[in-house]
This record gives structure tokens, sequence and C-alpha cells, in this order.
């Protein structure tokens, strides 16, 4: 299941389908049809560039934001990964520009709301030469904040959102909350598919969204909104790559 995910992310990149079908264009011998797919060429450009576009299409797939109530208690919090990265030239971690769930994960724990994390993501790629695990280092970091180690619960074996759910799920069970409502803290974006994967694995969810990449001022017209990025393929990346794993969940859930 991993490498076919790690694959369909790949496919699901405009900017590949761009450069596929330019190539595509330049062997074509026919003079009409090379002019036709070089026009559709600059039209993907056009399309899959435009900033604007990407992010009224993704608005509403992002959960709103849901503040914690002043007297709202949870025994355990699961932060899922994907906000940090490993470098090998310089043999560490980092966080990268999701970080936003370490620190509302720090903040909830510091605040009280949750009483223990579970630190949820194992290895990037596919392979990994020193063997560095996304959950280890993270929770070496709320170590070093002051959360205590009897409060962290790492989760490292898991490479996407499905085998995030189920090991979180173990390790629940071995505390014996499993029946417990536990706070899920992820990007917006992501949270849909998220809850929906957790609470099919048994999780009774309450979820805290974060890491907003996309802001209600952001959907507003204007000229700079349609200037081309190059950011626009990845997210275009993302979204697609987001709304397959819907799919399979919806075509799971008819199972």
């Amino acid at each position: 299941m991993f490498i076919i995910t790690k694959i369909i992310g790949f496919i699901l990149n405009p900017f590949l389908w761009i450069i596929a079908l330019s190539v595509v264009a330049l062997y074509q011998r026919q003079h009409k049809t090379r002019k036709k797919l070089y026009a559709i060429v600059l039209f993907m450009m056009l399309f899959f560039s435009n900033p604007w576009l990407i992010t009224i299409l993704q608005y509403p797939f992002h959960t709103p934001p849901m503040p914690m109530n002043a007297n709202e208690r949870y025994e355990v919090g699961v932060v899922l990964g994907g906000y940090t990265s490993y470098d090998k030239v310089n043999k560490a971690g980092h966080f990268n520009m999701s970080s936003d769930r370490f620190i509302q994960v720090a903040w909830l724990y510091k605040k009280g709301f949750i009483k223990k994390i579970i630190v949820s993501g194992g290895q990037n790629g596919f392979n990994n030469e020193d063997d560095f695990v996304e959950a280890e280092f993270v929770a070496s970091i709320l170590k070093d904040l002051g959360v205590p180690s009897s409060d962290i619960f790492i989760e490292g074996n898991s490479r996407n959102t499905i085998e995030n759910a189920a090991f979180s799920y173990k390790i629940l069970d071995s505390l014996g909350l499993k029946k417990n409502k536990v706070v899920l803290i992820t990007s917006a974006f992501h949270m849909p598919r998220a809850k929906e994967t957790f609470e099919k694995a048994g999780f009774n969810v309450r979820p805290y969204p974060c890491a907003f990449s996309i802001l209600p001022s952001s959907i507003r017209f204007s000229i700079d909104s349609i200037i081309p990025a190059a950011w626009a393929f990845d997210a275009w990346g993302g979204f697609l790559k987001e709304m397959v794993g819907r799919a399979y969940l919806m075509g799971f859930r008819r199972v």
C-alpha cells in the first residue's frame, strides 16, 4: 500500500503531465498535431500555475477552526506526522511548513487540554539510510520543552494515514483508553480524511485542525492572485492526492 500511494502521489503531479505531453509533441511528425499539442501544453501551464484557481478549489475542503472551550479536557491527543524532514547532508531532522501541528500539540498539552500525547509518524521515503523516525525526533523535542517521557507515546511505524490510525489505536488500547474521545491534531486540509480514517479504526475523535494553508482572505480575487506561481503545481499535486485518498475511503465504506 505504501509503495502504491507513493507512485500515485508521483503520477498526480500536473507538471509531470506537461513534461510528458511536451515530449510527445516534440516527436510528433505532423506539424498541425504538434502545434495543437503545444497549445495544450501552454494552456496546462497557465491553468495549473494559477494560484487563485487552486486556492478556491482547496478552500471548501479545509476544516474550519475548532478552538478548545475552556472546560474541555481529554486524556490523549494524537498528532499526525508529515511536519518534519530529514537532511541527509547535515544528518539532522528539522521542521517544515506544516510544523504548526507540533506547535498546537505542545500548546494543547501545556494548557492542560490533553494529558498524554501520541506522536504518530514513521520513516518517510522508500529508504532512510540513517533510520530517521519522525515520531522519535518529535518526541525528543517535546521532552526538551519539558513534557515528561511518561506522557509521550511514540508510534514510529506508520507511513500513511491508514497506518497512523491502526498503530495509534493499538497504543490507545494498551492504555485502556480506546473508548475515550481523542483529540486528533493535523492540518485543516487533511483533517476530513484523517477524521474518517481514524473513526473507521475505532477512534472517537475530537478534531483539532491546524496549519491553515488557506485563509478566507486568500480566496478574494485580485490581479496578484492570477499571476502564475510555481507553488501552484505542488498544490495541485497535494489536492489531487487528497481527493484520491477520499475517493478510496468512500469506496472502502461501500464495501
